[in-house]
């Protein structure tokens, strides 16, 4: 049955060709994207872990302008 489905599959990305690749290059590009975004993410909600009573420190950022 799947055999069956990786044929039909085949046939499709062949006759399609130009199709087949946008799709292809999108949901890599697309995957790529959502892999940064979450590392990313894991990077910022690491910031300071290291030091003891993580909780208990605060970041204070002073405002840029005028």
């Amino acid at each position: 049955m799947i055999r069956n489905y990786l044929k039909i599959a085949w046939r499709y990305l062949l006759k399609g060709k130009g199709y087949s690749l946008i799709n292809i290059g999108g949901l890599g590009v697309g995957m790529a994207v959502a892999i940064l975004i979450g590392l990313w993410v894991n990077d910022e909600l690491s910031y300071d872990k290291y030091h003891q009573n993580v909780v208990n420190r605060f970041v204070v950022i002073r405002p840029v302008g005028p």
